[in-house]
């Protein structure tokens, strides 16, 4: 397959605190009390917890009252890190707007928002990547070469968690309990095979890997994705896999704790990246680099530092405390990261790859010609004259002309029926919608 679209779906953690007028003390709000106020600018703005927006990704509240962001369809990994950063940027957006709105209300409200996969209780919530394939491709090649690498890739894109004093280098590697599945909830899988591939069934299918940890640090970001279409390029030429594995759950779990074995399996697949690497021979390059320091590792490396400066045990909560603080996002009143990750990349410590111009544009528009910029201007349009209308990821119907257009075709740059039905939202009258009551004529 020579091009591909890429895609992320991130769920967040939230919580929230609020102090009536005249009040002292601030009260913590239930999850769905949180997740109310949260979406509350965007309920009055268009009666929904859910929208596309114009710059063709999705801004949602998922089941479990986990605010989600879908990034637009992109065509390059350095357009998917871009918009996962765009991402985040909106959602912390949308809670200054709701601290507003509350403010407004009379009600002092704080928002914390965190990019992790797990919170205290042990709950776990995802950052589910997408990769379009050939339909063609057999499964039973992709499985084998990716359930081994899917294992294995917590030892080069791990966030890491230091947790009652043990320290795994992936946040999800005890919550994965099936290697194949059809399930994401009650069966959480390495790959999920349901077959929503959102753009034309006879030619792609959409591999739904929901095993990775979200990653404040974009080197991390960008190999893991980089890494993982290396490897889908090996599958689909028809080599044999590698390696394989007995027990990839256990495997998981092992190796979530002592990742050595995995950075040796890591290896053996970097070293056969380089036989498909074109275009991206820096990605298959920083992968068999030994000396590329993972997120989990710089994670550990400051909380053991915090640990030794202070005299703490391992199991002293302060320093569960530090490694939630690592993954928040936001900054304070003075402009200062709230997150540990986020204050270390504005040091310099940890290596910012998106440019923030790009990354502001991309709030905006689609970082990347294809099939989400037509959808953000279809979208656009719509707002702009005011049309009732309905989008999905591959179709768009305006129910006050009416009129209805499929995109099934994810890497469409131009579209002649695009740009008619975004002059007709612009220049023809509303029509009456079936239903309602007529006068006689």
């Amino acid at each position: 397959m020579g091009r591909r679209v890429y895609g992320l779906e991130t769920e967040y953690g939230l919580s929230a605190r609020t102090r009536p007028p005249g009040a002292s003390d601030w009260k913590r709000l239930t999850s769905d009390e949180a997740a109310r106020a949260l979406f509350a600018p965007m309920v009055n703005a268009s009666a929904t917890t859910g929208a596309f927006l114009s710059n063709g990704g999705r801004l949602y509240l998922d089941v479990g009252n986990h605010p989600e962001y879908a990034t637009p369809e992109c065509t390059s990994i350095d357009d998917l890190v871009v918009a996962e950063r765009a991402g985040d940027e909106l959602m912390v957006a949308l809670a200054a707007q709701a601290t507003d709105l509350e403010a407004q209300a009379g009600r002092d409200t704080e928002f914390r928002l965190f990019k992790n996969n797990v919170d205290s209780y042990g709950n776990t919530y995802g950052s589910h990547e997408n990769y379009l394939v050939d339909r063609a491709t057999d499964p039973d090649a992709l499985t084998a070469w990716l359930v081994p690498f899917l294992v294995s890739r917590q030892a080069i894109a791990g966030a890491g968690r230091w947790h009652r004093g043990r320290f795994t280098v992936s946040q999800r590697c005890d919550a994965l309990a099936d290697v194949v599945s059809n399930q994401t909830t009650r069966s959480r899988p390495l790959i999920n095979t349901r077959d929503e591939p959102h753009a034309d069934p006879s030619r792609y299918r959409r591999l739904h890997v929901i095993s990775g940890d979200s990653n404040l640090d974009e080197s991390s970001a960008w190999l893991k994705y980089a890494s993982t279409e290396l490897v889908l390029r090996l599958a689909e030429s028809g080599r044999p896999a590698p390696v394989s594995i007995d027990d990839p759950v256990a495997a998981l779990r092992r190796w979530g704790r002592d990742p050595r074995e995995a950075s040796e399996i890591q290896a053996r697949y970097a070293e056969l990246s380089g036989e498909v690497a074109e275009g991206l021979e820096d990605a298959s390059a920083a992968w068999r680099d030994a000396s590329v320091v993972p997120e989990w590792a710089h994670k550990r490396r400051l909380i053991e530092a915090h640990r030794e400066r202070h005299s703490l045990s391992d199991a002293d909560p302060r320093l569960d405390a530090l490694d939630l603080r690592w993954h928040a996002l936001g900054t304070d009143p003075q402009g200062r990261p709230l997150g540990l990750a986020r204050l270390l990349e504005a040091r310099g410590e940890l290596a910012r790859l998106t440019d923030p111009v790009a990354v502001a544009a991309a709030r905006e528009v689609a970082p990347g010609p294809g099939r989400a910029r037509l959808r953000g201007c279809l979208i656009a349009a719509a707002k702009q004259h005011g049309r009732e209308n309905t989008v999905d990821w591959a179709s768009f119907v305006v129910h006050d002309l009416p009129a209805s257009l499929r995109l099934d075709d994810p890497f469409v740059e131009s579209d002649a029926e695009v740009d008619a039905l975004v002059e007709r939202m612009r220049a023809e009258p509303r029509r009456r919608t079936v239903g309602g009551f007529r006068p006689p004529q």
